[in-house]
């Protein structure tokens, strides 16, 4: 069919009035690959269709073995799990295995779910790229560090300050769903943006990873009050000597008000951007975190003080 007389057709259908994050949603699949274990199995649209590209076909894969150790006996060469250095030993062997990811709404729900992704990905589209007009509350402003993987030790370097905004308008359409805009130091030194400030603002709309962000933003408006905890230069320097990389991704970090998502600068050539977290509070053990007891503790009882120790 023309292009133009689809177009056409369309104009004269009811308009989509909002949009979530399609691209983000926990509640379509569901993996049971052991790498998805840390977050129950509960995997993104995004890496689902657009980075693994394994449903409904699924992905096969090849699972390391050790005959030695399957039977708890000691490697020889004195290695505590299989690697690529054992591919020549004659006790290494690999398993096939398939994995399908489940659609968790049901087979009946599979047709209205493509075309809801359809018409986002159709919205996306008309955007991708352009000047649009932003619109939305603060929920979150961080500092931004890069992590920089040197031969003989890594770096954390401050990049800028990362603010997240929920319920926006973009360009006249509702978007409700988390919006990030990177800004640059020397912006956050001269508007103190905090938790709680409308913004109104031009920028460049660009998808990453499946998430939309904000970028060159312009002619920046805050159209209410301020909070008086803003994160400053100063304050992000001395997170960003004194906090610490955790060893692994603990899913109860991700939601920290005290943690962000590291991107990692490797000089190894790779399609994928490996991330990490960083914990402003300096813990080296999540399950041992006592900034998320008190959490825990301040929402059991809203009403009552609990000093962290």
């Amino acid at each position: 069919m023309n292009k133009n007389l689809l177009r056409l057709l369309n104009s004269h259908a009811p308009a989509k009035t909002h949009f979530i994050n399609h691209y983000k949603r926990q509640d379509v699949f569901r993996c049971m690959h052991d790498s998805h274990d840390r977050f129950n199995n509960t995997v993104s649209v995004y890496h689902v269709l657009k980075v693994k590209k394994c449903f409904p076909a699924g992905c096969t894969f090849f699972r390391w073995k050790c005959r030695y150790l399957d039977t708890g006996k000691t490697c020889p060469r004195k290695f505590k799990h299989v690697g690529r250095l054992c591919f020549s030993c004659g006790q290494f062997y690999d398993v096939k295995e398939t994995n399908r990811p489940e659609f968790i709404p049901g087979e009946h729900e599979l047709q209205r779910f493509q075309d809801e992704l359809r018409h986002f990905e159709d919205w996306l589209e008309s955007v991708q790229g352009k000047q649009v007009e932003l619109s939305a509350k603060i929920i979150s402003v961080k500092p931004e560090f890069i992590l920089k993987s040197g031969r003989r030790r890594d770096q954390v370097l401050l990049y800028g300050f990362l603010l997240t905004l929920n319920d926006c308008f973009i360009s006249h359409t509702n978007f409700k769903d988390l919006v990030y805009v990177p800004i640059s130091i020397r912006a956050q030194n001269r508007l103190n943006f905090a938790v709680a400030d409308t913004i109104d603002c031009r920028g460049y709309f660009t998808v990453s990873n499946g998430m939309i962000i904000i970028r060159d933003v312009k002619a920046v408006e805050v159209t209410a009050g301020k909070s008086p905890a803003v994160w400053t230069e100063s304050r992000a320097r001395v997170v960003q000597k004194t906090g610490t990389v955790l060893p692994y991704q603990y899913p109860d970090c991700y939601s920290c008000d005290k943690s962000s998502l590291l991107q990692v600068i490797t000089d190894a050539a790779s399609a994928e951007k490996p991330r990490a977290l960083f914990c402003f509070e300096g813990v080296t053990e999540p399950d041992l975190c006592g900034y998320r007891a008190h959490r825990l503790l301040s929402y059991a009882c809203p009403g009552d003080e609990f000093d962290v120790i």
